[in-house]
Parts: structure tokens; C-alpha cells; sequence
């Protein structure tokens, strides 16, 4: 794994967490649509200590690429139980994965991760992924000419070719739609069927989220997930410690009027959540709040706003898929956020991400006239 060209180092210490953290802002800073990320919140997500997608995996190893004194890419090995208890599998995962645009910084990257899982004995190799589905993963195969939105990765076009040609195959696409909360008016007359017969139904009942019970209704919202997504490829459930922190950690990002609650004869059964594109709002941060980012973050996610949301969560309980009651509320769910995203100051909503083999949902973005317009793979080898 190592030449008088370049070295695979596992990342051991301080420093070379810094580097590790650091890296993508040099492998993309001459990408236009490259955002980079908070410095504070990077080394957190990669902290056991702070972040329970890391703190909960059984094992895991980092490691950087350099040549010539330089660091030119780094990549991760992990092993997540959660994954494996809920499949019944025995997989590893790498993720993480930034480099040049140099085959073989690639290729000896994905070997030395290989290898790690190797001596561990999994039976096959999925990624790239940070942590877990639930949180970024997927390799962008299409879609390079705009920025990615909050918690989406980015990536160069040469990595697709690297990862195949180290023999591993797709597992599935997943798409983001992109949607103009302007356009696509009047809606389809199936959408607009659909959000009238959810306003006759007294049954029906579409809120907004409680400020004041915003741990219960994100424990709701979760409950709803774990159910609805539960049959889908890659499906983890949310712990209760990560279902902690991500309550903590998007509150201070989104806004009352984002989050909304289907409920059926008093239960909740469906619900959408839509958070605004803290990218956009820190595109020229340089991943730093100091000395005075942190003021410009606040104007513009409280006072100028900025253009671009996401829709990361979305979900109906599975006993109404496909149900007149069901389609109803996702329908109502849908115009009601996007309406409170217009109001928000939003123009644009991506709503990310949806499997390729879901046509309910890929259905559902398209009666809202959003577009797919980024792909991205998930893939996998045996060992």
C-alpha cells in the first residue's frame, strides 16, 4: 500500500484528524460549486464523543493518501452493527472518500479499505457512506453543475471511474428533485383532488409543529420514519441518542412553519419536514463562524434568508401506502410546506433523497413539478 510515490497513512492522531478534516476544501477549491463545510461541525460528525452515528459503530479506521509531503485524498473503513442487526448481514462500509482526480491515489485508497475490512472478515463492502444512510452518502454520478444542499455530499466525475474499476458494482441510485415553489401551477387535477378531499375529510387533521413539544414532535416525526422507510434498501433505524442529536443539531436551523404533522382520527401518520440550505448561507465562510461568520450566518438564515431549501425527511406509516387517506395527506403535506417555503422567502426546494425503485415517492415529487437533476449510487463488492 505504499510506493516511493505516494503513502497510505492511518490517521492516528491530532494532526492528522486536522488533515482528514481538511482535505476536501483542497481537493475541490478550484470547483465553483464546492461548499465547504464548518470546520466545528465536521470534526464533530467524526467525533465519538459528540455524534452518535460514529459513537455507535463497532469499529472503524481513517486513512490519507500523500505524496511528496502533500495529502491527496483519504477515505474511512467502518463497520456499523445497526446496519448489520437489521439486515442480518455481515458488511463493511468505506466512505468519506475525497482525492485527486489521479486513478491511483484512488485505487490504493479503496485497497488499503478493502484490506482493513479484510482482516475483519466482512462479507461485503458498501459506500461510500459517512456512518450510515442516514446520514451523507451516496457518490455523485450526475449533477456536478450546481452546489450541493445541506447535508448532500459533492465529488468529482473521475470517482465513479475509480470505484468501478476496483470491481464494485451498483447497488441502487438514489435522485434528488430539484422544485421551482413558483412553478408547476395549477397542480394536476389527481394533486388537487387529493388536497381537497383531505380538507373535507374531519378525520384529517394537517399541523404544524409545537414549538413548545419540539423533542416530542421530532420523536414523533422519527417514530413515523422508522416505520415507513423500514423496508427500504440500506434502512437503519434512528437510535434514540441520534434521534437526540438531530433534534439538537437542526433546531437552530430551521423554522416553525417547516416542519408539519399529518394525523388521522388523532394519530399521526404522516409528517414533512423542510429546513433551509445552510450551504447557501455559508458559501464564503471558508468553513469558519470566526471572526465575524457567525454574523453573517445569522442575517442571512433570520434576515436576508436565503433562496434554497431541502426536504430531508418525508414519510407516511406503512398501513396508509397507497391508500386514498394516505395520498390525501402527503398531497396536503406537500402543498402546505411548499406554500410555508414561499412565504419563508424560498424560490427553490430539493427534495432529497429517493431511491430509484420507489415510484411512490418519485410519483409524489412529480405531481409537486419538481425535477430529478443529481444522481446518486451506492455500491457494493464481495469480499
Amino acid at each position: 500500500m505504499a510506493s516511493s510515490e505516494l503513502d497510505i497513512i492511518p490517521v492516528t492522531d491530532r494532526r492528522l484528524t486536522r488533515a482528514f478534516l481538511r482535505l476536501p476544501n483542497e481537493i475541490y477549491k478550484a470547483d465553483p460549486n464546492w461548499r465547504p463545510q464548518l470546520n466545528f461541525e465536521r470534526a464533530a460528525h467524526l467525533n465519538p464523543t459528540k455524534n452518535p452515528g460514529a459513537a455507535e459503530l463497532n469499529n472503524r479506521a481513517l486513512f490519507l493518501a500523500r505524496r511528496e509531503g502533500q495529502f491527496v485524498g483519504r477515505i474511512a473503513a467502518f463497520i456499523n452493527p445497526a446496519h448489520n442487526s437489521h439486515s442480518q448481514a455481515n458488511d463493511g462500509f468505506f466512505g468519506f472518500f475525497d482525492c485527486v482526480p489521479e486513478g491511483d491515489v484512488g485505487t490504493a485508497l479503496l485497497c488499503a479499505a478493502e484490506e482493513w475490512l479484510k482482516e475483519r472478515k466482512v462479507d461485503k463492502v458498501i459506500g461510500p457512506a459517512q456512518w450510515s444512510v442516514n446520514e451523507e452518502c451516496g457518490l455523485l454520478i450526475d449533477g456536478f453543475d450546481t452546489p450541493p444542499v445541506v447535508m448532500m455530499p459533492h465529488g468529482q466525475s473521475a470517482y465513479q471511474g475509480m470505484i468501478e474499476g476496483q470491481g464494485f458494482q451498483k447497488a441502487t441510485d438514489m435522485f434528488a428533485f430539484q422544485a421551482e415553489l413558483a412553478a408547476g401551477y395549477p397542480r394536476p387535477k389527481m394533486t388537487q383532488m387529493m388536497v381537497k378531499s383531505a380538507k373535507r375529510n374531519k378525520d384529517i387533521v394537517i399541523r404544524p409543529m409545537r414549538p413548545s413539544k419540539f423533542l416530542d414532535d421530532v420523536n414523533i416525526v422519527m417514530d413515523i420514519f422508522n416505520d415507513a422507510w423500514s423496508e427500504n434498501w440500506g434502512f437503519v433505524p434512528f437510535s434514540d441518542n441520534q434521534i437526540t442529536h438531530m433534534a439538537k443539531e437542526i433546531k437552530p436551523i430551521m423554522f416553525k412553519e417547516g416542519m408539519w404533522v399529518g394525523e388521522y382520527k388523532g394519530e399521526p401518520i404522516a409528517y414533512i419536514w423542510m429546513i433551509p440550505d445552510l450551504n447557501e448561507a455559508i458559501r464564503d465562510l471558508k468553513g469558519s463562524l470566526f471572526p465575524f461568520g457567525w454574523a453573517k450566518l445569522l442575517w442571512r438564515l433570520k434576515v436576508s434568508g436565503v433562496k434554497q431549501a431541502r426536504i430531508p425527511l418525508m414519510g407516511l406509516r406503512k398501513d396508509f401506502h397507497n391508500t386514498r387517506t394516505g395520498l390525501s395527506i402527503v398531497a396536503s403535506l406537500c402543498e402546505t410546506v411548499f406554500e410555508a417555503g414561499r412565504q419563508k422567502g424560498f424560490t427553490h426546494c430539493e427534495l432529497s433523497w429517493i431511491l430509484e425503485d420507489n415510484p411512490g415517492m418519485i410519483s409524489i415529487c412529480e405531481q409537486a413539478s419538481a425535477k430529478a437533476y443529481k444522481t446518486y449510487r451506492m455500491y457494493e463488492k464481495s469480499l
